[in-house]
C-alpha cells in the first residue's frame, strides 16, 4: 500500500513539473494568426487592408523591450493596429511594468496608428481613488508623451472613422461597467444600452468594435457591428483537445466564447488568447498570439 501511495505521488509530482515546464515555455513565446474577413460592406478602397490586433498583454515582454513583438508587427507592416484592452495590470504597485507597456504602444505606433479599447485591468487602473488616477494619469501621460503623430487613439466609447482613398469604415471601442466583468454578474447589456453608449448604427456602413469581453457577443451582433475583436477570456488558460478553454475569468468552466472565430447571423468576433498573464500565469496548449487580419469586399464572411 505505502509502495502504491510513493508510486503515485512521485507520478503527481513528475506531472506537476512537466505542466509548469511546459507553461513556461508557452508563455515565453508567440504564434502569429491570420484571419481573412470577406464582405460586401466593405469599400473597394479596403481590399487588402491589414490589422494587426493584440490584446491582454499585461506587461509581458518578450525580449529586450519587447524587441521581438515590435519587430513582428513592423516585419508584417499593418495599415492600422487594434489593442483590445489589458495592456497593463490594473494595480498600483506595477506602475514601472504598465510604464514600459505605454513605451511598447508609442513604438509599434510608429509602424501604424494605434486604436486602444478599454479592458478592465485599465478600467480598474482609472478607479476613483487617489491613488488608482494618479497611476491611470501617469500611464495615460507617458503613452501621450513622445507621440509626435499624435496617432494613438484611446477609445472610450467613442468612434473614429477610418479613411482610405476617399472611402471610410468606422471603429468603436467599448468601455464597458467594471459590474460587467464581476464573476458572479449576469448582467448583460442590451442593443439598448449599446446604442445609448456608443449612438445607432448606420447598417450602410461597415462597423468595427473593440469590445475586451467577449461575452456579449450576442449584443453586439444583434447591434450591427460587422466585425468584433475581443480578449479577456486567454483562451481559457488551458485548451483541452476538442472541449476548447478550459476555464473563463468569471470561473465559468468551458466557456461558449473561448478562442478564435465566432459568427452570429453577418457578424464575426475574432477573440484572441492574448499576449501575457496577471496573476495565474498557466498556459497549457495555449501559446500566446499576435492576430493578423486581412479585409477583403467581396460575399461571404
Amino acid at each position: 500500500m505505502l509502495k502504491t501511495i510513493l508510486i503515485l505521488l512521485i507520478i503527481f509530482i513528475c506531472v506537476v513539473i512537466l505542466t509548469v515546464l511546459e507553461s513556461i515555455r508557452e508563455n515565453n513565446k508567440f504564434n502569429i494568426t491570420e484571419y481573412k474577413i470577406t464582405d460586401n460592406k466593405l469599400p473597394r478602397e479596403f481590399d487588402g487592408y491589414k490589422i494587426v490586433m493584440m490584446s491582454d498583454l499585461h506587461c509581458a515582454s518578450y525580449g529586450t523591450d519587447n524587441e521581438l513583438l515590435i519587430r513582428a508587427v513592423k516585419d508584417i507592416s499593418p495599415d492600422i493596429i487594434i489593442l483590445a484592452g489589458d495592456m497593463i495590470i490594473g494595480s498600483t504597485k506595477r506602475t514601472e511594468e504598465n510604464l514600459k507597456s505605454a513605451e511598447f504602444i508609442k513604438k509599434i505606433s510608429k509602424s501604424a496608428d494605434c486604436y486602444y479599447g478599454i479592458g478592465n485591468h485599465e478600467k480598474r487602473l482609472n478607479a476613483d481613488d487617489e491613488m488608482h488616477k494618479e497611476a491611470w494619469s501617469a500611464y495615460m501621460n507617458a503613452i501621450k508623451s513622445d507621440n509626435d503623430r499624435g496617432n494613438i487613439f484611446i477609445l472610450d466609447n467613442k468612434k473614429k472613422e477610418i479613411i482610405k482613398d476617399g472611402a471610410h469604415i468606422n471603429i468603436y471601442g467599448l468601455d464597458l461597467d467594471e459590474n460587467y466583468y464581476d464573476r458572479f454578474s449576469g448582467e448583460k447589456p442590451s442593443v439598448a444600452e449599446l446604442t445609448q453608449i456608443l449612438g445607432k448604427n448606420d447598417k450602410s456602413e461597415y462597423n468595427i468594435l473593440i469590445a475586451h469581453n467577449p461575452d456579449f457577443f450576442d449584443s453586439y451582433a444583434d447591434w450591427g457591428f460587422n466585425l468584433t475583436f475581443s480578449g479577456h477570456v486567454h483562451g481559457g488558460l488551458v485548451r483541452l483537445p476538442f472541449l476548447g478553454g478550459v476555464i473563463s475569468p468569471k470561473l465559468r468552466l468551458f466557456p461558449k466564447y473561448d478562442y478564435g472565430l465566432f459568427k452570429k447571423n453577418n457578424a464575426i468576433m475574432i477573440l484572441s488568447n492574448g499576449l501575457g498573464s496577471h496573476s495565474i500565469k498557466l498556459r497549457i496548449n495555449n501559446i500566446p498570439e499576435l492576430v493578423v487580419v486581412k479585409l477583403e469586399s467581396g460575399d461571404g464572411i
